[in-house]
């Protein structure tokens, strides 16, 4: 008895496999490129962030050095006044400006004298003027005025001069007042440096 079916040939058989074998491979390739296409844009939608990180340095590096150029160069030159020789011209200011405008009645003599020695120059001469000219008016009313300071500090100084702002307060009592008078003054004071010893040269309201 004899079959209807056709016996293939093994190379025919080797084909067909072969033929649903490449099938099935492009197949799983392409289910395979799926997810890896979808990373892909998924990657392309998000924003990329890429600095030039050796230029941006490099330009805070000169940026940097050019600020600590200017403020090496622009720094302010030392004082050529030592800290004790500052001191000193303080010190002086404060006690001369109470000597100058401070004087008794009784001991006006004292206080003439006291301010030629703490003063030079034309203040010195107006100075000694005034409390001369005045000085029968000062004994008749029995006048006095003490004189403190409130606060001063140097504005300028240097090896032979220096500039105090002052702020001062005087108390004022004589005969035609049952009351003192305290008022307050802001003055400018100039000092020389003689003979090794601060004097006042200067003194002007502020």
């Amino acid at each position: 008895m004899t079959s209807d079916a056709r016996v293939r040939p093994p190379q025919e058989d080797d084909a067909v496999s072969g033929e649903a074998a490449g099938h099935g491979g492009e197949g799983d390739r392409a289910e395979a490129a799926i997810p890896d296409r979808g990373r892909r844009e998924r990657s392309a939608e998000r924003p990329s962030v890429s600095l030039p990180l050796v230029p941006v340095l490099a330009t805070l590096l000169v940026l940097l050095l050019a600020a600590a150029a200017f403020l090496w160069f622009t720094r302010p030159e030392p004082s050529a006044i030592r800290t004790a020789e500052y001191a000193q011209a303080l010190t002086a200011a404060r006690s001369a400006i109470v000597d100058v405008t401070s004087f008794d009645h009784l001991t006006l003599d004292d206080d003439i004298e006291q301010i030629r020695r703490v003063t030079t120059g034309d203040l010195r001469e107006e100075a000694v003027a005034e409390l001369e000219e005045n000085r029968q008016q000062i004994v008749e009313a029995e006048s006095i005025v003490n004189t403190e300071v409130i606060g001063a500090g140097v504005l300028r100084a240097d090896g032979d001069s220096a500039t105090v702002l002052m702020v001062i307060q005087a108390t004022q009592q004589s005969t035609a007042s049952q009351q003192a008078q305290v008022a307050p003054y802001r003055v400018q004071v100039e000092l020389t440096k003689e003979n090794d010893r601060w004097v006042l040269s200067g003194i002007s309201g502020r």
